[in-house]
């Protein structure tokens, strides 16, 4: 896909100085609404379609929200250019995010407000913390809760959050059996028809989870 680029990125410089074609004759289209400012989306595509310096062209994908760019040109001479942003599905920590192609991103730009889970810890880690928080959101469907946050704390240490500001405790060695038992909860929950005012769920225990809540403590 890189060299593939490139070629094309050459391709394009080499037309564009052959017919003389000037940063006027371009026009861009967008699938869908910008993520961040087309203006900057235009002028950052612009820069590395005319720039000679193939070198650092890679630095277009990884440090913008761009993700594909495809180029026609048109029987006015137009170049015509169609720009795709990256799909982001996770914040990470420093200003970066995780896309769908699995790439992690560092835009360093302003963006619209986006509805995206968080996931903390060493990039290492960043898969398996995706998998766990899907693993984990399947379970909160049930109460109809959103997962917020997802973080490796440090050693089997692993910590979430959903949008109520309830924290679930679990180790990563044995996160698959205590979801189970996550689940056997909520379910023992919503048949018993208690009111929700749990705010922490440690779930670290061999068979047992420590529960509380706004005014209460209790064991399971």
């Amino acid at each position: 896909m890189r060299y593939l680029f490139l070629i094309l990125v050459t391709f394009i410089i080499g037309c564009t100085k052959e017919n003389h074609m000037d940063q006027d004759s371009i026009s861009f289209e967008f699938s869908k609404e910008a993520i961040s400012s087309i203006d900057l989306i235009q002028n950052q595509t612009t820069r590395h379609l005319f720039d000679s310096n193939i070198d650092t062209k890679d630095e277009l994908f990884s440090k913008s929200w761009i993700s594909m760019i495809k180029t026609t040109q048109n029987f006015n001479r137009e170049l015509v250019i169609e720009v795709e942003e990256h799909k982001p599905i996770a914040k990470l920590n420093e200003g970066r995010f995780l896309t769908q192609e699995g790439r992690i991103i560092e835009p360093g730009n302003k963006v619209k407000q986006l509805d995206l889970m968080k996931l903390i810890g060493a990039d290492s880690d960043i898969p398996l913390l995706l998998d766990f928080s899907i693993s984990l959101q399947e379970i909160l469907n049930l109460k109809g809760i959103s997962v917020v946050e997802f973080k490796h704390i440090g050693s089997d240490f692993l910590e979430a959050e959903d949008h109520l500001g309830t924290k679930y405790s679990f180790t990563k060695e044995d996160f698959r059996v205590q979801l189970e038992r996550l689940e056997e909860f909520i379910l023992f929950e919503l048949n018993s028809g208690s009111i929700d005012d749990i705010r922490y769920i440690d779930l670290r225990y061999k068979n047992a989870i420590a529960v509380k809540g706004n005014n209460m403590e209790k064991s399971t």
